[in-house]
């Protein structure tokens, strides 16, 4: 039974590293994202996919 409240511990403090990780990497992704519509990089069709899809 100890075992698994040690297994249970180390989940929870893998999921606080999580917790500064995802948004750091949400941003990173988003001033990619950013970088390629300035540069061109994203053609217009996936644009509006992207569109339609967020507006459902």
């Amino acid at each position: 039974m100890n075992h698994f409240a040690q297994a249970r511990a180390k989940t929870t403090e893998s999921l606080l590293s999580a917790s500064y990780v995802l948004p750091s990497v949400l941003a990173v992704n988003t001033a990619a994202l950013f970088a390629l519509d300035a540069l061109g990089g994203i053609p217009r069709w996936i644009k509006t996919a992207a569109a339609l899809f967020l507006a459902f």
